[in-house]
């Protein structure tokens, strides 16, 4: 079943993750680059702060508040209420840029209906003196703008033409997943054919191949968190999103996925052995 939203619904959801957003975004930027920030990590080695912690609960607040019959899924909290229709949270991707000191790091906000990735909206609060905002409801485009006032002025979104590997501008994630995912073989082929390629980690890289500036985003493992929010920008954008040998995106996802235009789709898909 493919789910599109009534302008009304669009524009609702939009609020609500705006709100959301803009509570988080304010927390965040507290905390980064903070002498007082403090870094733990989970069972799996990644790091979390409480700036991870306490946008999350921001997030779930405002969200709650402004559409109380969704469910929410949160990277640091987990599942709340109805698994069917429901948020789907990464309150800071890019933890390690963040503790870094890097402002590469954002609010990943996306709403499954009913089964399916409908919304989607990642607001970088670090980027500009408002941060930036990109986001998409099914039916209605993808659009960015910057800061978080559902007045400003947007831009639609659409990824590129490029027909060719030769041509394009590849963006990847960390080189070791690639190797523990077994995709070295494939993606090392990318790297030579490509006419370009960079280490746009995490959120950005998609956002980029949504902008229309690169072509593809390579990542050689995530979990459903970093990209619910991503796939909907994406296809929104005129692009094709795929996620390894066709495992569904949902909780408990970790696995490799492809972010790309239409035209360049099914030569990455073969040559990274995702079928």
């Amino acid at each position: 079943m493919t789910l599109s939203l009534s302008p009304t619904d669009a524009a609702h959801y939009r609020a609500a993750a705006l709100a959301a957003c803009r509570r988080a975004a304010v927390i965040e930027r507290r905390w980064f680059r903070s002498h007082e920030l403090v870094v733990e990590h989970k069972a799996d080695t990644s790091p979390v702060t409480r700036a991870d912690r306490d946008a999350e609960g921001a997030i779930r607040e405002a969200l709650s508040a402004a559409i109380p019959e969704f469910g929410f899924l949160g990277e640091e909290s987990g599942q709340e209420g109805d698994a069917r229709d429901r948020w789907v949270v990464d309150p800071l991707d890019g933890t390690k840029n963040f503790v870094s000191g890097i402002p590469y790091f954002a609010i990943l906000i996306g709403l499954e209906r009913d089964g399916e990735m409908v919304f989607g909206m990642v607001h970088a609060p670090a980027l500009g003196p408002e941060g930036e905002t990109w986001w998409a409801a099914r039916g209605h485009g993808a659009w960015q703008s910057p800061g978080t006032d559902p007045e400003a002025p947007g831009r639609r979104l659409a990824v590129r033409q490029t027909a060719r590997v030769e041509d394009a501008f590849l963006n990847h994630g960390g080189l070791v997943y690639f190797q523990r995912a077994g995709l070295w073989s494939g993606f090392s082929d990318l790297v030579a054919r490509a006419a370009r390629t960079r280490g746009f980690g995490d959120w950005w890289g998609h956002m980029l191949v949504a902008e229309g500036v690169c072509d593809a985003m390579l990542e050689g493992e995530v979990a459903f968190h970093d990209v619910a929010a991503i796939q909907p920008i994406i296809e929104a954008a005129g692009g094709a999103f795929a996620t390894f040998r066709g495992q569904p995106l949902q909780a408990g996802f970790q696995a490799p996925v492809l972010s790309s235009t239409q035209t360049l789709h099914e030569a990455l898909v073969t040559a990274l052995g995702f079928r």
